[in-house]
């Protein structure tokens, strides 16, 4: 079985905002005019950091989009408020609104990707359709956009999320949801698609976004999350290559790193531990010192949960199958 898991890395390779500098990307790639929830965004910056947002450069001294939402998150689950004006149910919609920003802005950024020349991810899929079958791949994905969807769709192969129905394609499994996942609060029931209606289960016509948002404490409760995850759990065990693209192993993502660790240790008895490879990128307006610095922490991190033959291409993503 061969895995292919994308991280953050991946989607930046097809200019997808990165999670240091989103806010300033942000408000270039939405502003002007701001629609009311965005506005709500800049307005609780400006209300608890202090610094008020009035352009890309305002951003310098406030926290990076995930750290802030961590806060938003920690306040939330000791259900105490941040200052006088932002109580725990005023922080619930302050969330949401967080939440509505970074699929605004990652909607707004890949849009305006030139489309003459097949990216990274299309090339990817047409070169996997050439030389695997659907069932000899897996496809983990810890990103909420569809470019990999959208690829293996052109490349002929209709992706399988795990969810109610089966597809003729390979499972892709996203850990953190997908843009184009709805799901009902009343019966949990999610849908595959980018328009919310009524609920297909249930009726209910109040249905909402299903994506496991930047944060340093996150949640993957849900009967269906849950699935996905043990789907891609079983399909680890059974690993002969496993292909990290775009994930550099950040230690503060322990739900993956428990994923990995436990998938080998309850792997088949006798069976071999996988070959593992990564792609990854490092800066290029980095020092040669900087990059050799964040290489070297990569490799050790990698490493020290695989073992020593491990191997890297540090060129980046350029559909590298």
């Amino acid at each position: 079985m061969q895995i292919y898991l994308f991280g953050a890395g991946a989607s930046a390779a097809e200019g997808a905002p990165a999670t240091q500098g989103f806010f300033a990307r942000a408000w270039t790639l939405l502003g002007p005019r701001f629609d009311e929830r965005t506005a709500a965004v800049w307005h609780f910056l400006t209300e608890i950091f202090g610094h008020p947002v009035t352009g890309p450069d305002s951003f310098e001294f406030i926290p990076a989009v995930d750290e802030v939402i961590s806060l938003v998150d920690w306040s939330l689950h000791a259900n105490q408020g941040l200052g006088r004006r932002f109580d725990p149910p005023r922080l619930y919609l302050v969330r949401r609104d967080l939440e509505h920003l970074l699929c605004a802005t990652l909607d707004a950024a890949l849009a305006r990707r030139e489309d003459d020349q097949p990216g990274p991810h299309s090339r990817f899929a047409a070169d996997l359709a050439r030389h695997f079958a659907p069932d000899q791949v897996t496809l983990i994905s810890l990103n909420y956009d569809t470019l990999l969807d959208d690829a293996l769709t052109g490349a002929g192969w209709a992706p399988d999320y795990g969810l109610q129905a089966t597809a003729s394609g390979p499972l892709l499994a996203k850990l953190h949801g997908s843009l184009n996942w709805v799901q009902c609060p009343a019966c949990s029931y999610i849908a595959v698609t980018r328009c919310p209606a009524t609920c297909a289960q249930c009726g209910n016509a109040n249905l909402h976004g299903l994506i496991i948002s930047p944060t340093l404490i996150k949640s993957y409760r849900g009967a269906h999350l849950d699935h996905i995850w043990e789907l891609a759990l079983a399909r680890l065990r059974q690993a002969d290559r496993i292909v990290f693209v775009g994930y550099s192993l950040p230690q503060a993502d322990i739900a993956i790193y428990h994923l990995l660790q436990r998938s080998m240790l309850v792997a088949p008895a006798g069976r071999l531990r996988p070959a593992v490879h990564v792609i990854n990128h490092t800066a290029s307006h980095s020092s040669p010192a900087a990059r050799a610095m964040k290489e070297d922490a990569v490799t050790s991190r990698f490493r020290r949960l695989f073992g020593p033959r491990v191997t890297f291409d540090f060129s980046g993503f350029h559909g590298q199958v």
